[in-house]
């Protein structure tokens, strides 16, 4: 018997190819069921306007009152009544209360309504309206009322229901003894509340408010609800709380089963002061089994700000901190992920001129493992950038100047003060062929060093003096083909060569020999090598470890342009570098290339359809001799919200090594993954992802979204099963793993706004979200 298997993965692909014609606009569907004001809207004294009366019959007894009879209609600006019979009562002649008796149909910008005899207000905004059945006008929401009494300001409706469904969805409904909406605000206020589901009550409230608008109110957000296999069943309920115009916050409980009680406030502002946002995150006491420290409270405290001040100054916090090494391990947070490694504290103020800016800052990392030398934490740091253009004839000149303190949380490291200076001369030269950039650069830095303060901290140079002077020559140019290898594409050729130099010199005595080793300095890492970063100056981010560079760097880019439409559909960039002599920071050989070996990358994108994309690198190590990094991704994507991507990622366990600076990974990275976000029809969308490391042959994560959507409503269902942290007591290797399965249920009420699929939030879930990784458009 033959056997056909399928995976969640590919019955979502086939089912989103096989949607592709469905409709998706649900907005402009919801809003074609909602009435809209026809004609142009008067803007002005409403009740200054001229009064127009048409009937089939009139009786008038001037100059108190008219009876009006047979197909009456009464328009003044916005507004328009119609009724079998009407009685306007008149002053002087000029009309100032309408009674209309039995049916009625009134309209205007605002709002609808039908019912059982009404009284209106002529000279001013009243209304009354008796056994109402009322619509709201450009906008969803109806209802009806035993009465309404209604002003320029408000409408109060007694034993009223009110719904953003369409007419003959009654989805859900609340229903009041009384109800106040309050027109410019846009809300309303309900007094002995009852919420309807399908008709059923479900819930009682003796008070309530809810939105009739788009403005931002007070009370319940979207609940969120699950289970984890970590954390068991949770329910999360935020509520919002909209201080004033400027500010807000939203708390969030949320109580796992197995963990207890998490309190999540989050204030947001915009003041004179700035804007930004604080955030914090509170567990007393954490009940997971695998959480040995029962009696310490875990948290977060996050806080972002930026402002601009006296026209010329910048600050910005940017600073999250976390109660403990597992924090992100053990719970899914929006501020942190545990695939980053560290949590950073950061704060920046700076002086902006034309020609010249100053800034004083700090950085510190909270890092999460506990083994190995920590990353250094800097403050101050004060920084000068000038430029100057034209200071010698066709010479721009700029300077970079630095003075920064490093210091560690391990006593085992030294601390050290860096200066640094570094002048440059630039003479760019153009003309309609080629631009040729000739720039000298010098990098003049001293050390005052202090060796750590334990009794075992390796023994450091005090004073560390190092000058480099650096030549750079950069010549770029765009030629055209004349004939053209495909018909229908222009191409073009982007050619760049690049010599620099600069001389060796032992830098081993900056830091720590641990520190040299590595390739590291107080705030150096080896840069990641694409293609663009080919034409760096330096090997090194950082100023600690300036390699020696004798070498040519030599690359291009052709690109194909669609005659048609002039759009870029391919390109493709190849760089390679070529080392005159070896480039070393030490002896340590590891630290140096070999002779006469050249580094290179592969750089590719193809919009080979309009909806197709494909994209490709390759990176070559000539320090390990091997290929450290690859990617490859192919994507369809028909719209915005509908795409489909396929990826393979490969970095080496060397490259990996030589950039970690304690704990080594011991294995080659090799993950497969794919990807699927799609609006299957105008009411349901989907979301799936599998990713899988082939070189441990175990799955890092599998996502399933789904999300179903009406005006009025929507729920989304969401499941995953993701590799987490190894749980206190457990063997931590690459053969063991861990995983947390969970599920989660949501339901979201609609007033009338808020149409999105849902697609680009469920994009976003999970360790390893979707991301656009081409840059052709």
């Amino acid at each position: 018997m033959k056997h056909y298997r399928y995976s969640l993965l590919s019955v979502a692909i086939i089912t989103a190819c096989y949607s592709q014609y469905a409709a998706a606009d649900l907005r402009h569907q919801c809003l074609a069921g909602v009435p809209h004001f026809e004609g142009e809207v008067l803007t002005g004294d409403q009740t200054q306007m001229p009064v127009y009366i048409e009937a089939d019959n009139a009786l008038i007894n001037q100059p108190t009152d008219a009876t009006y009879t047979g197909d009456v209609s009464i328009k003044q600006g916005n507004r328009t009544v119609w009724a079998d019979q009407v009685r306007v009562e008149q002053n002087g002649g000029q009309a100032r209360t309408a009674y209309l008796n039995g049916r009625f149909d009134y309209r205007d910008n605002l709002i609808r309504a039908t019912g059982q005899n009404a009284q209106i207000d002529l000279t001013g905004n009243q209304a009354t309206l008796g056994n109402a059945d009322y619509q709201l006008v450009g906008r969803q929401g109806r209802g009806t009322a035993e009465s309404v009494s209604a002003n320029e300001q408000t409408r109060i409706l007694k034993n009223a229901s009110f719904t953003a469904c369409l007419p003959n969805d009654n989805a859900w409904s609340i229903d009041a003894g009384e109800m106040i909406q309050h027109v410019k605000e846009e809300y309303a206020e309900l007094w002995h509340a009852r919420f309807r589901v399908m008709g059923v009550p479900v819930f009682y409230s003796p008070y309530l408010q809810f939105p009739i608008g788009d403005r931002r109110r007070s009370g319940l957000l979207i609940p969120n609800a699950g289970r984890s296999s970590r954390d068991g069943y949770y329910y999360s309920q935020p509520i919002y709380w909209n201080i004033a115009p400027n500010m807000d916050a939203t708390i969030t409980p949320t109580y796992y089963t197995r963990r207890g009680w998490q309190i999540s406030p989050e204030f947001r502002y915009l003041t004179a002061f700035g804007e930004g946002k604080m955030a914090g995150e509170y567990v007393k006491r954490d009940r997971l089994p695998s959480w040995t420290e029962k009696d310490r409270s875990r948290h977060l405290f996050f806080w972002q700000h930026n402002i601009n001040f006296l026209s010329d100054w910048r600050f910005s916090v940017d600073y999250t901190h976390v109660s403990d090494k597992r924090y992100f391990s053990d719970f899914d947070s929006v501020y942190g992920n545990s695939t980053d490694g560290y949590a950073t504290q950061n704060f920046k103020l700076g002086y902006f001129q034309p020609h010249y800016n100053i800034a004083i800052s700090g950085k510190r990392f909270q890092t999460f493992d506990d083994s190995g030398s920590k990353p250094y934490r800097v403050l101050p740091k004060v920084e000068l950038n000038y430029y100057k253009n034209d200071l010698v004839k066709h010479g721009d000149f700029s300077l970079y100047a630095q003075s920064a303190y490093f210091a560690n949380d391990s006593k085992e490291m030294p601390t050290a003060w860096r200066f640094h200076l570094q002048p440059a001369l630039n003479f760019p030269l153009a003309n309609r062929y080629a631009s040729l950039n000739l720039e000298t650069k010098l990098y003049a830095t001293y050390y005052l060093q202090k060796k750590g303060g334990a009794e075992n901290a390796e023994a450091i140079e005090r004073s560390v003096t190092r000058v480099l002077p650096q030549l750079k020559l950069d010549l770029k140019t765009v030629l055209s083909a004349k004939q053209n290898v495909f018909s229908g594409f222009s191409q073009t050729f982007e050619p760049r060569v690049q010599y620099l130099y600069r001389p060796y010199k032992n830098q081993a005595n900056i830091g720590s020999q641990r520190q040299s080793s590595l390739g590291l300095g107080y705030d150096s890492a080896l840069l990641q090598q694409d293609y663009y970063a080919l034409f760096n100056d330096r090997r090194y981010s950082g100023l600690d470890r300036i390699a020696s560079a004798n070498q040519i760097t030599a690359g291009g880019t052709t690109r194909f342009f669609s005659n048609e439409t002039g759009e870029e559909v391919f390109n493709f960039s190849a760089g390679q570098i070529y080392y005159l002599s070896p480039s070393k920071i030490d002896s340590t050989s590891i630290n140096s290339t070999a002779k006469r070996s050249s580094s290179w990358a592969l750089e590719s994108n193809w919009k080979f359809h309009p909806k197709w994309n494909w994209h490709g690198s390759y990176q070559y190590d000539t320090r390990l001799n091997e290929t450290s990094l690859a990617n490859i991704a192919l994507q369809y994507k028909p719209k915005a919200n509908n795409v489909v991507q396929l990826n393979y990622r490969y970095a080496s366990k060397n490259y990996i090594d030589q950039n970690l600076s304690s704990n080594r990974y011991g294995q080659d990275i090799k993950q497969v993954g794919a990807v699927i976000g799609w609006e299957l029809t105008d009411s349901v969308s989907m979301m799936a992802s599998h990713y899988r490391d082939i070189a441990l042959k175990k799955p890092v994560e599998s996502q399933l979204g789904l999300t179903y959507n009406t005006c009025c409503w929507s729920a989304t269902f969401y499941a995953a099963r993701k590799l987490t942290a190894t749980p206190e007591g457990k063997p931590d290797t690459l053969n063991d793993f861990y995983y947390d399965n969970r599920f989660g249920l949501n339901f979201e009420l609609r007033f009338g706004s808020g149409y999105n699929s849902g697609v680009s939030r469920m994009l976003k879930r999970g360790m390893i979200p979707y991301t656009e990784a081409f840059n052709i458009n």
